[in-house]
């Protein structure tokens, strides 16, 4: 060979090498578990310790202790809200126990009594209130952080669908469009009656 064929053959030769051996190494390489699950015509689907993933995110942690400073919060303005109202009803019960107060006086003071404690209820019940909005409130935000991560990742990965498996319960945390068949199933039921 001439100098100039040579100097032109060895490059491409090396380059025709690598893309070989790049070749060779992808057809080698071992399908994943989406891969196989897609071969085989049927959906990919994975898990996740629930249980696990709610104690290990960070976010869950920040999550509850701001729901903590919110209970102690509420249950300190209870104790100030209530606390002028069994004031008074203490007042109420130490005068009635006493040889001054009248029939009159000791009916008043039996209604007013009976005032106080549905004022007491109707505050503790707006509290209880408020505990379960804020709990409703937090679990939501969860339930979309969750959801916005696990639709990512199973993009990302090829996955169809992503279960819970863990004490606090199993079900679906994610599932593609594609494996939705409520409307199939809604025409199915709605054509047998």
């Amino acid at each position: 060979m001439n100098s100039v064929s040579s100097k032109v053959f060895w490059p491409v030769v090396a380059v025709l090498g690598v893309w070989l051996a790049v070749l060779t190494a992808q057809t080698m390489k071992s399908p994943s578990v989406a891969d196989k699950a897609r071969a085989e015509g049927g959906p990919v689907v994975a898990f996740v310790h629930g249980d696990s993933l709610q104690a290990g995110m960070e976010f869950v942690q920040t999550l509850q202790a701001n729901f903590q400073v919110q209970m102690e919060a509420r249950e300190a303005r209870l104790q100030e809200d209530a606390a002028p109202l069994q004031e008074e009803a203490q007042e109420l019960l130490a005068y009635a126990n006493t040889d001054a107060a009248t029939q009159d006086e000791l009916e008043i003071a039996q209604r007013r009594i009976m005032e106080i404690e549905e004022e007491l209820r109707a505050l503790q019940m707006a509290a209880e209130q408020d505990v379960f909005v804020a709990e409703q409130n937090m679990k939501s935000i969860l339930a979309e952080a969750l959801r916005r991560n696990l639709e990512a990742h199973a993009e990302e990965e090829g996955i169809d669908f992503i279960l819970n498996w863990g004490l606090s319960g199993e079900g679906v945390l994610y599932g593609s469009e594609p494996w939705d068949i409520t409307t199939d199933v809604l025409e199915r039921i709605n054509s047998d009656q």
